[in-house]
């Protein structure tokens, strides 16, 4: 019973309400809406909490109740197995369809291993690649893996600006970049111009960004490229096509600043829009000018690969050749001072081609070639790559000072012969018709 007062209403609570009295509370809510109405009692709806809380798994939800993703989703809907390949038959399509799309197949259900992605031009190695870049007006598809940042990575098309080659995800970033890009050749100093052709040399040290980009595609067309981001103790010597809108870019190669085994080049990559035209040809005798102006002998990095050995081999066989067949006799010496090639390359050629022949004595060789071939293969290659450098159109210093060549006088014949007796058969070679 509540207690009364005569004066007033039944003393309660602080709230005015009688005690034992406590109005219609949230129990008394449910109690007038229909008691268990608002509860979810059904085994349907016990299993969807249960599964909520993550203590059922998904086999057992029904597949027909809307559970996951703010009930906007059936179990059956939210169920990824069923994407699974289960049978073989659906795992040698899913690696079919993978492989087309340019990605590693995967292990199949059987228990085989991934198999390897191929490493030859035009095959990805790896899920995530550039497949394809826009350069200007021309779509190149890559070759190799280039480590470019993630975000830019798991793009397959990426663009390129020709003249700055900074890169870019979207076709409209391309299109703003190229209206507002101020440069329209690369950074440096034009070296070189014949015709429509130009050679500018870029510092590493202080075009940074752009030694950046230029390596990372490169990477792209190079597989055993490692250079990337460390390019300050390089120089790269970029090849332009001059047309009204600007530089456009061709190809490039790179030396060491200071090279302790005296390389002359260290990368060369021409683009595959722009290959058979002769300029892989042209970087290389470019390399052997600098060499030649800066009066030492040179080579390209070691080791080679085999289509760089096949482009070198050609290209020290013709400039060999072409002095070869202007001289009644010269020594291997003389011959690596007027090519800028070092002794052990013009050995090397000259043996690859039979041309070095023993005399009998310890050490002495002579040098014996056919006119009649030598003539014919200079015309060969003069119909089929006719650009050649033109030395009086460098305009170009040396980055560091050196001591030109030291290479003794011709020797009179009798002199020859004497040198041939004492052993010393390397720096005196005949030429025999």
């Amino acid at each position: 019973m509540t207690k009364t007062d005569a004066s007033g209403p039944p003393r309660g609570n602080k709230r005015g309400r009688p005690r034992g009295s406590r109005g219609v509370g949230r129990g008394a809510r449910r109690a007038t809406l229909g008691g268990d109405a608002l509860r979810p009692t059904s085994e349907a709806a016990k299993r969807r909490r249960k599964t909520a809380d993550g203590k059922q798994p998904l086999a057992q939800l029904d597949a027909s109740a809307p559970v996951f993703f703010n009930r906007r989703l059936t179990g059956m809907q939210a169920d990824s197995q069923r994407f699974v390949p289960q049978s073989e038959e659906e795992w040698q399509r899913f690696d079919a369809a993978r492989a087309a799309a340019g990605e590693q197949p995967s292990a199949t259900a059987a228990g085989g291993s991934a198999a390897s992605s191929p490493s030859t031009p035009g095959a990805p190695t790896l899920g995530y690649q550039v497949k394809r870049i826009r350069l200007g007006t021309c779509e190149i598809d890559s070759w190799y893996v280039s480590p470019y940042p993630d975000e830019y990575s798991r793009h397959p098309l990426l663009y390129i600006c020709e003249f700055c080659l900074k890169y870019m995800k979207s076709e409209y970033t391309y299109t703003r970049h190229c209206a507002k890009c101020p440069a329209r050749h690369p950074p440096g100093d034009e070296i070189y111009r014949d015709g429509d052709l130009a050679v500018f040399e870029v510092d590493g040290r202080k075009n940074k960004v752009y030694c950046q980009n230029l390596c990372l595609m490169g990477k792209m067309f190079l597989d055993t490229k490692t250079l990337y981001y460390d390019v300050e103790p390089f120089l790269f010597y970029v090849l332009c096509e001059y047309s009204t809108q600007g530089y456009t870019f061709a190809g490039y190669f790179s030396k060491e600043k200071r090279s302790a085994q005296a390389y002359n080049l260290s990368c060369i990559m021409v683009l595959p829009s722009r290959q058979r035209e002769g300029y892989g040809k042209l970087l290389i005798e470019f390399s052997y000018l600098l060499s030649r102006k800066e009066g030492v002998a040179g080579s390209p990095e070691k080791p080679l690969s085999d289509f760089g050995l096949l482009s070198y081999r050609s290209y020290w066989r013709r400039a060999l050749y072409e002095i070869l067949v202007t001289v009644p006799s010269i020594s291997i010496a003389e011959l690596s001072r007027r090519t800028g090639m070092t002794i052990d390359d013009v050995v090397s050629t000259l043996q690859t081609d039979g041309m070095l022949q023993r005399t009998g004595r310890l050490g002495a060789y002579r040098l014996v070639a056919d006119r009649e071939r030598v003539a014919a293969y200079l015309a060969r290659a003069q119909e089929k790559n006719p650009r050649r450098v033109d030395a009086k159109k460098l305009t170009w210093a040396p980055f560091l000072t050196k001591s030109p060549f030291v290479v003794a006088p011709s020797a009179a014949p009798e002199d020859e012969e004497e040198e041939e007796e004492a052993g010393a058969g390397d720096s005196a070679s005949e030429l025999s018709v």
